[in-house]
């Protein structure tokens, strides 16, 4: 399985902290308002971007998330998010951006808002049509609407309101995650936004494999939303909760031909395989005194690990195979 890693695309997945506003009962991260308010520096970030640009198994696809993101508003500098997300549009990246929309009711909204404004207008090519250019437009925002954080669905209208009522002369996507047992949410979301005056349509798109279909919507012709729901990751604080999806060795059931890797930096000097719903494969991507390693070192570094915790793996499985055989043939015995 390692092989895969070394081989197949991969994204470059920033979880640029583990503050976060909330305290959510189902968090694989762990994030919360009693962690540090440390951030991964800017410089660091760019770095591994304009690393990751010149190699070509880099599907130009970078995530960042956290614990959350915005609070470097609050913490660090206003200019640090749009400053990261414009780099990475800058180096032909698609970008998503993850967030919880705890802000919306804070005076952060105000330069927040202006920020994301600012992103779609500088990319909006003059002469194409909005719903031409939310289709290219290589910008998204995530937001999460589910029973685990409070006031999801009045956090989500705000945010969603706000844009599906901002001519910016330009679109772009929000894409909404679920859980299955939050469905429901959804549709309350959409009559709020139709109550409130914003025109929803819905549509449906063909997914890249071309096998499903996935809903989409399209409010006031200014933005797009796409739904989707997926498994409760088990880790971090999700341990306690009893649905929660989990492998026996960490991201291998991912890692198939035709899905990227994700090489997820976080503020611990490790970086991982991902948003890992088992034992976490990592290696470290600072040296002792905080300088950060070429971005082909820790590659190949996670690589070798991965080869590590696969033999470890078949190993624990080929002894765990050996003591079901031999106590199948102790039943034999005895049972005659």
């Amino acid at each position: 399985m390692h092989s895969l890693v070394a081989e197949r695309p991969y994204a470059l997945v920033f979880k640029t902290t583990n503050w976060c506003w909330n305290n959510c009962a189902h968090c694989c991260e762990s994030s919360g308002p009693n962690n540090p308010k440390k951030f991964i520096p800017e410089s660091v970030i760019k770095g591994y971007i304009k690393q990751a640009a010149s190699d070509e198994r880099f599907d130009r696809s970078v995530v960042f998330t956290g614990g959350e993101i915005t609070s470097a508003y609050k913490f660090v500098d206003r200019h640090y998010v749009p400053n990261i997300i414009n780099y990475a549009l800058n180096m032909g990246c698609g970008v998503d951006i993850k967030t919880n929309a705890g802000w919306v009711n804070s005076p952060l909204a105000t330069q927040i808002y202006a920020d994301i404004e600012n992103i779609v207008k500088k990319r909006a090519p003059s002469k194409k049509s909005k719903l031409q250019i939310q289709h290219e437009l290589p910008f998204q925002v995530s937001l999460s609407l589910d029973r685990f954080h409070n006031d999801a669905l009045a956090r989500n209208f705000k945010f969603i309101e706000h844009f599906a009522k901002t001519d910016m002369g330009a679109s772009f996507r929000i894409n909404i995650s679920s859980f299955d047992a939050d469905n429901g949410m959804l549709s309350d979301l959409l009559q709020r936004l139709n109550t409130a005056g914003v025109n929803v349509r819905e549509a449906v798109i063909l997914n890249k494999n071309a096998q499903t279909l996935s809903p989409v919507y399209y409010l006031n012709d200014n933005i797009i939303v796409q739904y989707g729901n997926g498994d409760l990751f088990y880790g971090g604080r999700a341990r306690n909760i009893k649905n929660a999806y989990r492998v026996p060795a960490p991201q291998f059931s991912f890692l198939t031909a035709d899905f990227a890797c994700l090489v997820a930096f976080d503020t611990n000097n490790r970086v991982t395989l991902g948003e890992n719903c088992g034992p976490k494969i990592a290696a470290i991507y600072n040296d002792k005194d905080g300088n950060p390693y070429p971005l082909q070192s820790v590659l190949n570094c996670l690589v070798e690990t991965t080869y590590r915790a696969e033999q470890k793996y078949r190993q624990q499985h080929f002894i765990l195979d050996k003591q079901v055989l031999l106590a199948r043939k102790i039943n034999q015995i005895f049972s005659k």
